[in-house]
């Protein structure tokens, strides 16, 4: 019984490292081979034949950094809620007053507060 490859092909390079000799592997999508229990696609190592799961995780540039590097993106900050006593604040719709923390929605339009 013969398995079919896949009939589409990223483009993209892809390096990992062999578990058992510890060599790097730099492969392409049009290496690797399919087998039910290896759903992604695997590739042999070029030095001990030992089978290499594929993994999107592994795809690489030309110049050998990472294809899905994510830039550094900082946490949003909270807004600080007041929580002084007797605190007023003001609608941005209507400019009614009301007192944080305490109502939601505005009490003369009707406008979300938080």
């Amino acid at each position: 019984m013969a398995f079919k490859r896949a009939l589409w092909h990223s483009g993209l390079n892809y390096q990992q490292q062999c578990r058992t000799c510890r060599s790097m592997v730099r492969y392409t999508d049009f290496c690797l081979d399919f087998r039910p229990w290896y759903p992604d696609g695997f590739v042999y190592c070029p030095k001990c034949k030992t089978p290499l799961r594929h993994n999107e995780g592994y795809a690489i540039n030309e110049d050998g950094t990472p294809y899905y590097q994510q830039p550094f993106q900082p946490m949003p900050q909270q807004p600080v809620t007041p929580n002084i006593e007797g605190a007023v604040a003001y609608c941005t719709n209507c400019g009614k007053s009301y007192t944080p923390g305490q109502a939601h929605f505005c009490s003369g339009c009707g406008h979300k507060l938080d």
